[in-house]
C-alpha cells in the first residue's frame, strides 16, 4: 500500500517522501504523502497512517472535504458567549482556506485553555 521514494535535496542530502496510494477497482480513491529527512521516520509514519487508514471509517473521514477557514470562525463565534469586538467584527464572512481538521481542534483546545499565541499554534503544527 505504502512506498518511500528517495529524493536529492538541492543541498546534496536525501529526502525519504512516504507515499500511500488506496485503489479500489482499479481507480484511485485516496492519495497522501508527506516527506521526511530520515528513512526510518517515513516508515514510522507510513506504519503508524496505513494502521489508521484501516480502521473502520477512517478512509472515509479521510476523504471527506476539510473545513474552511470560515466554518472554524463560524464555529467560534457560535461557541463563545461573549459580545465580539471591533477587530473580530472586521473578518469577512466566508473564508475558503482548508486545513486539516487535526490543526483546527489543536488549535480551538489551545485557544479554549489559553495555550495558543493565535495561529502561533497553527503554524508550529
Amino acid at each position: 500500500m505504502g512506498t518511500i521514494v528517495a529524493k536529492p535535496r538541492k543541498s546534496g542530502k536525501v529526502a525519504y517522501s512516504a507515499q500511500i496510494v488506496i485503489k479500489r477497482k482499479g481507480k484511485i480513491i485516496h492519495r497522501e504523502a508527506k516527506t521526511f529527512d530520515r528513512k526510518r521516520a517515513a516508515q514510522a509514519w507510513l506504519n503508524k497512517r496505513e494502521t489508521e487508514l484501516s480502521l473502520p471509517d477512517r478512509l472515509e473521514r479521510a476523504r471527506k472535504p476539510s473545513k474552511t477557514l470560515g466554518d472554524v470562525i463560524k464555529r467560534y463565534i457560535e461557541d463563545h458567549n461573549k459580545n465580539i469586538g471591533r477587530t473580530k467584527a472586521q473578518v469577512p464572512g466566508p473564508v475558503d482556506i482548508h486545513f486539516p481538521d487535526s490543526i483546527f481542534l489543536t488549535f480551538l483546545l489551545q485557544s479554549s485553555k489559553g495555550d495558543c499565541c493565535y495561529g502561533s499554534c497553527l503554524i508550529n503544527e
